[in-house]
């Protein structure tokens, strides 16, 4: 059918935890990328702090990757609202 989206089911681990995903399957590297991204930023904050559980280490991760991200913007004020909204279209085909 045309301009139908293909899409595909995926199962990723991020900090112990499972997570069954429906994203494009266009966008399933990309997802993997990510995810190995965030487990190893997850590793590297473990060796280097001591906090109470994955949460913690889940805050100071996200606190990282969006400075990252930030930094690496031309602009001085980083628009987060496509970021949320493809979060929010993730979760809502899960």
């Amino acid at each position: 059918m045309e301009g139908m989206i293909e899409k595909t089911t995926l199962e990723v681990i991020i900090a112990g935890r499972h997570y069954p995903l429906k994203i494009q399957k266009k966008d399933e590297e990309m997802v993997l990328r990510i995810v190995k991204n965030i487990n190893m930023k997850l590793e590297q904050l473990r060796q280097a702090y001591d906090a109470k559980d994955n949460q913690d280490y889940l805050a100071m991760c996200l606190l990282q990757l969006t400075a990252q991200q930030v930094s690496q913007s031309d602009s001085s004020s980083f628009d987060f609202e496509p970021q949320i909204k493809e979060i929010e279209a993730i979760l809502a085909d899960i």
